[in-house]
C-alpha cells in the first residue's frame, strides 16, 4: 500500500491537465525487499483524497491506477472507498463489483478531467465536450477552477450512464495474478499506461490458458486489447518494459531485418520486402537475409536492429535452420527491439526473445496455414510501416476476417516499429450508406500518443479534436468531402473487405 500510494508522486499537475500524458510522470520503481523504503526525494503531491480498501494485495493492484492518477494515499479499510478531507466518500464496490467498480469510477474522472482541462491552456474545440456537455448539470468553467478533491464529489454525482457512450476505448487490460513474486515491480509500468489491472478468478484462469507455455519462461500477466467485437491477446513480461527503458535510441535509418529460411514462403519475402521500401519519407534499411544457418540467425537476432520480419518454421526444438535448429533460449542477448515470428507455433520462442532483450513482438499458438501466413505477414507489413502499433496491426487483421484468434502479443503491443506520418496512428472501414458514405475511424496508442492525446483530420466532415483510443464515426452526403477526408492523409482503409490506402480510393468507387 505504501509502494502504491507513492506513485502519484510521478504526476507533473494535479489539474485536470493530468490527463495529457505528457504532465504524468513515469511511477517511481518498486524493488522486492524485507522493508519498505522510501527515497527522501519522493513527495506526493497533497490531494486530500485517499483510498480505503481491506489490505490485501488484490484490492491494492486493482485501485493503483486510480491512487495513482490522483495522488492518492492508499489505507486499510474495511469497506473499498474513496474519501476526501471534506468527509465526502464514494463507494467503490457496487452491484457490479469491486473490480468493476474502480474501472468505471477512473474512467468517469479520466473523461471528465479531458473534458473540463479545455477551459484552461488548451481549450480545443473536443468532440467529446460537444457532446457530453448538454447532459451535465455543473459548469465546466467553475468546475475547471476548483481543487482535485472537490472535482472528485462534482464528477462522481454524474451518472455514469451519462458518459459510457463517449468514454476513449481503454485498449489496454491486464490481467495480473497479485502472488506472482514480480508483479509489484511490473506495476508502475503499467501505471504509466493508465492500465486497467483486473485480478478475478476467471481471468486468471484465461490467463493461464491464454500463455500455454512452458515453466523455462513465466509470464506475469495476460493482456488484452478490444473494442467490443474483437479482442487482441497478449502476454507480457517485465522484462519487456524493462528493456523498452533500457534501450537506447540509434542514429540513421531504421534498420528491418527480413529472414526467409522457407522456400515454399518465398512469395511472403517478395511481398514484405516491397511493403518495408515503401516508406519515401522515411529511411529504411532492409536486409534480406535466406536459409540461414542456425549461427547465422543467431547473429541476426543479437545484433541491434528496429525489427525482424522472420519467415519460416519453428518446432519445439526452435527455429528451423538449414543445419538444424536453434532456440531462442540459447541467445544469451537479442539485439533486436521487434519481430514477427511468421511459423507455426512460434509463441514460447517470443517469449524468450522478450527475456533476452527485444520489447515487443507478434506470434502464433498453433499451425497456420501457407496461404493464410503469406498473407497475414504482407498485410501485417504495411500496417507496421505505415506506423500502426504492433496491437492495431492484429487489430486490423482481425477486422478483415484474416487470422483470427491466430496472431498474438508477447511483450509490449502498444510498440510502433515505426512512426506515423500522422499525429496519431489510425484505420478506417468505409461503408455505403442510403445517405451517402460513411467511415469508422480506429485510433491507437503508441509510444508518442497515449491515454489523453488528442487528434485532428482537419477536413469539413470532422473538424474537432477527439480523444485518442476509440472509434469516430464519419457521415458524408457529398463525395467531395468524403474524399477531401481521404485525401488529407494516406492512411490504412477497409473497403469492401480490401486493405487500401485512402489516397487510393478513386471518386468513382464511392
Amino acid at each position: 500500500m505504501q509502494a502504491v500510494s507513492m506513485f502519484g508522486s510521478a504526476l507533473k499537475t494535479t489539474t485536470p491537465e493530468r490527463s495529457y500524458p505528457t504532465l504524468r510522470g513515469h511511477p517511481p520503481a518498486v524493488e522486492l525487499g524485507a522493508d519498505v523504503t522510501i527515497p527522501d526525494e519522493l513527495s506526493r503531491p497533497q490531494t486530500g483524497v485517499r483510498i480505503e480498501i481491506p489490505p490485501t494485495l488484490r484490492h491494492t493492484f486493482v485501485v493503483a491506477p486510480l491512487a495513482y492518477y490522483l495522488a492518492a494515499a492508499v489505507v486499510p479499510g474495511s469497506t473499498p472507498r474513496l474519501v476526501t478531507e471534506a468527509g465526502y466518500s464514494y463507494p467503490l464496490e457496487g452491484e457490479h463489483g469491486f473490480e468493476r467498480t474502480v474501472k468505471q469510477v477512473f474512467k468517469q474522472i479520466f473523461l471528465l478531467d479531458c473534458i473540463v482541462r479545455t477551459e484552461g491552456e488548451t481549450p480545443l474545440p473536443l468532440y467529446e465536450r460537444q457532446a457530453v456537455e448538454p447532459a451535465l448539470e455543473f459548469d465546466i468553467e467553475d468546475v475547471y477552477e476548483q481543487p482535485l478533491a472537490e472535482q472528485l464529489e462534482t464528477y462522481l454525482a454524474v451518472p455514469f450512464e451519462t458518459i459510457q457512450a463517449h468514454l476513449p476505448e481503454w485498449q489496454f487490460e491486464v490481467h495480473l495474478n497479485p502472488l506472482a513474486p514480480d508483479s509489484l515491480e511490473l506495476l508502475p509500468f503499467l501505471m504509466n499506461r493508465l492500465s486497467i489491472v483486473k485480478t478475478d478468478t476467471a481471468a486468471s484462469r484465461s490467463a493461464r490458458t491464454a500463455t500455454r507455455t512452458s515453466a523455462s519462461v513465466s509470464p506475469l500477466l495476460r493482456q488484452s486489447w478490444e473494442d467490443g467485437r474483437t479482442e487482441i491477446t497478449g502476454t507480457g513480461t517485465l522484462s519487456a518494459f524493462q528493456n523498452n527503458i533500457t534501450q537506447s535510441p540509434r542514429d540513421g535509418p531504421l534498420e528491418i531485418e527480413v529472414v526467409c529460411n522457407d522456400s515454399e514462403m518465398s512469395k511472403e519475402l517478395v511481398t514484405v520486402h516491397c511493403a518495408y521500401q515503401n516508406r519515401n519519407d522515411l529511411p529504411l534499411d532492409v536486409t534480406v537475409h535466406y536459409d540461414l544457418t542456425t549461427d547465422e540467425l543467431e547473429e541476426v537476432l543479437s545484433r541491434e536492429s528496429d525489427f525482424v520480419h522472420y519467415i519460416g518454421h519453428i518446432d519445439t526444438d526452435g527455429f528451423r535452420c538449414s543445419d538444424g535448429t536453434i532456440s531462442a533460449s540459447r541467445i544469451e542477448t537479442v539485439g533486436t527491439k521487434a519481430f514477427i515470428l511468421n511459423a507455426c507455433r512460434s509463441h514460447e520462442q517470443g517469449l524468450h526473445l522478450i527475456e533476452a532483450g527485444a520489447i515487443g513482438g507478434i506470434v502464433t499458438f498453433s499451425e497456420i496455414e501457407n496461404s493464410t501466413a503469406v498473407d497475414a505477414g504482407r498485410t501485417i507489413a504495411r500496417l507496421l510501416n505505415f506506423g500502426l502499433p504492433l496491437y492495431g496491426a492484429l487489430h486490423v487483421l482481425q477486422k478483415r476476417g484474416d487470422g483470427e484468434q491466430q496472431y498474438h502479443i508477447v511483450g509490449d503491443g502498444a510498440l510502433t516499429v515505426v512512426q506515423t506520418s500522422q499525429g496519431s496512428p489510425m484505420a478506417g472501414t468505409i461503408s455505403h450508406g442510403e445517405d451517402g458514405n460513411d467511415m469508422i475511424v480506429d485510433s491507437y496508442l503508441s509510444p508518442s500518443k497515449d491515454m489523453g492525446s488528442v487528434y485532428n483530420m482537419a477536413t469539413k466532415i470532422s473538424e474537432s479534436y477527439h480523444l485518442v483510443s476509440g472509434k469516430v464515426s464519419l457521415q458524408s452526403e457529398s463525395t467531395a468531402d468524403f474524399v477531401e477526408l481521404l485525401n488529407t492523409e494516406s492512411f490504412p482503409v477497409l473497403f469492401d473487405g480490401e486493405l487500401r490506402w485512402s489516397t487510393d480510393i478513386k471518386t468513382h468507387e464511392l
